[in-house]
């Protein structure tokens, strides 16, 4: 059997320029085309904007209103994980793709007991406009791509697969995190604190080209400040003053 069978691939989405879109689109389309996963898809905004150009039963496609312009999605990821049908998550940006070889692979990891596994070795590959476009008529472009990094730290964002259960447990998203920030960094950190299994696979990570608004990037602003104050909590924490953090009916900042 695949063990992809076994996976919810959990997207929370906000369509704010064509690219992204188009992007998921071509994800959706490997995804549900190269492996046995299923898709979570939930969309927040003013108004739908994203619609399916066919049905498939391993999809599944929501919509919520939300006026807000910061995107929550430390919120709407604690969502999907809590009604995701399968015991294995995987938490995916919408323009990221990932081998369906490096894929099953992070599965297995799960499979023997890690937490959390990234499907790829920490290299986070850009691409840009015109290698995008390519990419998204002919996948097999991407064989030719230099996937070399030199001299970055290793990535921590774009995917990731997780125990749904376990990770629940040891708080799932942190929504202290409002908007966009360093919530990648911080899970990785609350997890090794309470010294849960984390893996790795070998092989890059490619990221499609968009253009980048409020929802990508740093404010600078006060929402900035708060971010980063929620990432240097856990990182103050011991791992007896974290399980009491857990303890608490909601997560207080």
């Amino acid at each position: 059997m695949d063990l992809t069978r076994e996976v919810s691939i959990l997207i929370p989405l906000r369509v704010d320029n064509p690219e992204r879109a188009e992007n998921l689109r071509f994800i959706l389309s490997l995804l549900l085309q190269q492996t046995e996963v299923s898709v979570d898809i939930l969309e927040a905004d003013t108004e739908q904007r994203f619609y399916l150009s066919e049905t498939c039963e391993r999809l599944r496609y929501r919509f919520v209103k939300d006026d807000d312009p910061v995107f929550y999605r430390t919120r709407y990821l604690n969502i999907l994980l809590r009604s995701a049908k399968f015991p294995i998550a995987g938490i995916w940006d919408t323009d990221v793709i990932i081998p369906p070889v490096q894929l099953r692979e992070a599965v297995g990891r799960i499979c023997s007991g890690c937490v959390m596994c990234f499907p790829y070795d920490g290299r986070f590959i850009f691409l840009n406009e015109a290698m995008s476009d390519r990419i998204r008529k002919d996948v097999s472009v991407l064989e030719k791509v230099d996937a070399t990094s030199i001299g970055m730290r290793p990535s921590v964002g774009g995917a990731f697969l997780v125990n749904r259960v376990a990770y629940l447990r040891a708080g799932g998203e942190n929504e202290a995190f409002y908007g966009w920030g360093p919530e990648d960094a911080e899970r990785v950190k609350r997890l090794e604190i309470l010294e849960l299994p984390i893996a790795r696979v070998k092989g890059p990570l490619y990221h499609l080209h968009h253009p980048r608004g409020i929802n990508s990037g740093f404010d600078m602003g006060e929402r900035d400040k708060r971010n980063l104050e929620a990432l240097l909590a856990t990182c103050r924490r011991s791992k007896a003053e974290m399980l009491r953090w857990l303890e608490q009916p909601t997560f207080p900042d």
